[in-house]
């Protein structure tokens, strides 16, 4: 509703907040002038910390152009960069395509699944790094995809039929062993979309209040069970419009909880296939030993060990 306010303007002057989304997928109208700072929040995966990061970077000059263009649509108006020009000048043609920032192991999967050939050989547009290939090698040997010397094994032909990272396949298959198969469909699922539990920087304390009875005193990975069980019976008694209500009440995203679903029944269809049938409903007493057993499987190189206030000793 905040959000819309933007498309429908009142007639005083208005002042436009906006991530990089805004570049390439918006149109606002009365837009006369663009203040650019020239930086960006960008994921980029580090093969050392082995975890996805979210680095503040220097656009590059396609992008500066992009923003540009977000006035003059409707009617002229004045672009000003908080650089200057010769630092323009400096930056990179075009940003770094997605292929050359992420983790590879799932790309290195399929490639493997589908008899691509040697990785190192194949004619990308644009060739990822070689450490990220080894990186995402050593991942799926980590999680006995491929064996030691590269080669796709029976449980890396499992995985490439589950459509979730593979380090949250591994989960799943894990669990169909250890009899948790229902309880690790919903948290891998849960760790496939973005968090859906709202929290407003303007209402943080009445959002972690209304998320506080979905804690669990000894898993942050149980949470979600707690929240799973919560919508779903929910779902099943109101209206979507009491929903999407309940759900704005909450601090819930509505779209992100219906995103959840969707990934779930999709890991669910693909469980079926390979034979693995997990309980109707969830059960009352979680299987805490089976379930985090399930998870470290697909979550070895992030153990950590506590050393003192926050920090810790990695894999």
């Amino acid at each position: 509703k905040d959000q819309d306010r933007v498309f429908h303007p009142d007639r005083g002057r208005r002042i436009v907040l906006a991530t990089n989304v805004a570049e390439t997928s918006l149109t606002v109208p009365r837009i006369r002038y663009v203040i650019d700072p020239g930086l960006a929040r960008v994921k980029r995966y580090s093969p050392r910390q082995k975890m996805d990061r979210l680095q503040i970077e220097p656009i590059s000059q396609a992008s500066a152009n992009q923003r540009q263009g977000r006035y003059g649509r409707v009617e002229a108006g004045v672009c000003l960069r908080l650089y200057s020009e010769e630092n323009f000048n400096l930056r990179p043609e075009f940003t770094d395509p997605e292929i050359l920032r992420t983790n590879l192991a799932a790309v290195v999967l399929q490639m493997l699944n589908l008899g691509l050939g040697e990785i190192e050989d194949f004619p990308f547009i644009n060739p990822p790094d070689p450490r990220m290939v080894r990186d995402g090698y050593k991942l799926l040997e980590e999680l006995g995809a491929v064996s030691a010397e590269g080669e796709l094994t029976q449980m890396g032909r499992r995985l490439s039929r589950l459509p979730v990272d593979p380090r949250l396949g591994r989960m799943v298959l894990a669990a169909s062993e250890r009899d948790c198969l229902a309880e690790i469909l919903v948290i891998a699922s849960a760790l496939a979309v973005q968090d859906p539990r709202d929290r407003p920087s303007d209402k943080q304390q009445q959002s972690d209040q209304a998320h506080a009875r979905f804690k669990h005193p000894k898993s942050d990975f149980l949470a979600w069970l707690q929240l799973w069980r919560y919508y779903e019976e929910q779902r099943q008694q109101l209206s979507q419009n009491q929903l999407r209500k309940l759900c704005k009440r909450e601090f819930l995203a509505f779209m992100r909880m219906r995103e959840w679903r969707e990934v779930h029944a999709q890991l669910l269809i693909a469980c079926r296939q390979q034979k693995m049938k997990p309980r109707q409903e969830l059960p009352e007493e979680e299987n805490y030993t089976g379930i985090h057993v399930a998870l470290l499987t697909g979550l070895l190189g992030n153990i950590a060990q506590q050393q003192e206030r926050r920090e810790y000793l990695g894999a």
